[in-house]
């Protein structure tokens, strides 16, 4: 499916808190219904913290967290994706669960953001590629009695879609980013755009079921999901062959000073 292009009335665009009507085309992920209140995201908001950490993504409480790594790929080429292992294999770098791709890939870190290996292309940043999002479904959903039900938090900032539409609607505040709030049932996911999308865009960044059995985020800036769960639920993931992913836990640092084993790069990512 691609993205849906309704067009809506001055009435639909108008939330019950009132609002100035803006007349635009506001495209939204097939399947979702905007959530005009965010009451069911307070426990998100009021457990999130520590911007930079774990914290800041994923709510306290779960028994277990795991980070999922999103692929690397030879050339510009996604049909050719490669572990971060692999490419750690290739600069005699280390693999640990705070590891970070600049790092691995022993990219120098004097070039500017997301600098690209010589051998290909960096993992995609800000949203979950889709077989990881695929195999990511197909556990989560037997660890949840809610599968129907679930909510998506989309990042405020995204340009590709018209923001104004829900500008008198509130938000979800966590540590630097405001979401706008949907829901929908968890095979939505299965059904978004990949192949039209852009490197970030409109894509959910945090999303969980009614029941709260379990919680995925992937920030938009950073090239790996995380997961919270049950025990069980994050060992099923942890054991899945089609992802690689190890676990991980609150206080971890999610930028590159959170590597102290591998250190700053000299190079630009050649293979060894």
């Amino acid at each position: 499916m691609g993205m849906s292009k309704h067009i809506m009335s001055d009435s639909e665009m108008l939330s019950s808190k009132g609002g100035v009507p803006v007349r635009h085309t506001r495209p939204a992920p097939d399947g979702l219904e905007f959530c005009e209140d965010v009451s069911d995201a307070k426990w998100l908001e009021e457990s999130l913290s520590d911007f930079g950490t774990l914290r800041s993504l994923l709510p306290s409480g779960f028994a277990a967290y795991a980070r999922v790594f999103h692929p690397a790929y030879l050339g510009d080429n996604e049909d050719q994706p490669v572990s971060w292992a692999t490419v750690a294999s290739w600069t005699g770098r280390t693999v640990h669960p705070l590891m970070q791709f600049e790092r691995i890939a022993d990219l120098r870190e004097d070039l500017g953001e997301y600098p690209e290996p010589e051998w290909g292309s960096h993992p995609q940043f800000g949203v979950i590629p889709e077989s990881e999002c695929r195999t990511l479904v197909e556990v989560l959903k037997g660890f949840t009695s809610t599968p129907e039900n679930c909510f998506f938090c989309i990042w405020d900032g995204y340009s590709s879609t018209d923001k104004g539409a829900y500008k008198a609607g509130p938000r979800v505040r966590a540590p630097g980013r405001d979401y706008v709030l949907f829901r929908g049932p968890l095979e939505t996911m299965l059904a978004l755009p990949y192949e039209d999308r852009p490197l970030r865009g409109d894509f959910p960044n945090i999303w969980w079921p009614e029941d709260r059995a379990w919680c995925v985020a992937t920030d938009i800036d950073l090239f790996d999901t995380f997961v919270g769960g049950s025990q069980e639920c994050i060992e099923a993931i942890l054991s899945n062959p089609s992802l690689e992913v190890l676990p991980t836990n609150l206080d971890a640092i999610l930028h590159l000073g959170g590597d102290t084993i591998n250190p700053p790069g000299q190079r630009r990512g050649r293979r060894q």
